[in-house]
């Protein structure tokens, strides 16, 4: 299947994503540079550099990961992400820890009962449009549930749920550290 630019452009993005989750799940050992601006419930804001420029994020792991039978893989490896750079100040990324399905993913990110999108590659997704992800973020600032819907490799339907709880604050504080 032919890739667009947008899609090209989407798949970069993607592997910015994994890189930023490496960057948190080394940040637990204190073995990278990534400092943790704090943690607000289940959600935490961390910044560093990617490039020379300073960015920031925040994560959070999921609640559940359903259906509760199937290995969904370790949890420390499983993410949603909203990157803040310079040029992007909401840049949404979910990991996964197992290979999603090429050809099927059904992915999708679900905010208190309005779905978006996703498209994925390998262990990752993100909105299928850049332009959904302001309005994502605003809704994830206004909900209490978010939820990922994503097929693996194996077939095998799974929904990953996230608590909202904390989310503003960590946004908020990671915006504080990179202002426009």
């Amino acid at each position: 299947m032919a890739m667009t630019s947008g899609q090209s452009g989407r798949m970069r993005r993607a592997a910015i994503g994994v890189l930023a989750g490496l960057v948190i799940m080394v940040s637990a050992t204190g073995a990278s540079a990534a400092t943790n601006l704090g943690t607000f419930t289940h959600w935490t804001a961390w910044t560093d550099t990617d490039g020379g420029s300073k960015i920031c994020y925040v994560a959070a792991n999921p609640q559940t990961r359903e259906p509760s039978n199937l290995n969904h893989g370790d949890i420390a490896k499983t993410f949603l992400l909203v990157t803040i750079r310079p040029a992007n100040r909401n840049e949404v990324a979910v990991l996964v820890d197992f290979p999603v399905s090429s050809s099927s993913p059904n992915a999708s990110a679900t905010v208190d009962g309005r779905s978006y999108p996703m498209v994925t590659e390998g262990q990752a997704g993100w909105l299928a449009s850049v332009e959904d992800e302001a309005g994502f973020v605003a809704a994830m600032r206004a909900g209490a549930t978010l939820q990922v819907r994503i097929t693996s490799g194996a077939g095998n339907n799974t929904v990953h749920t996230y608590s909202l709880s904390g989310v503003t604050a960590a946004l908020n504080r990671a915006a504080q550290e990179c202002p426009q």
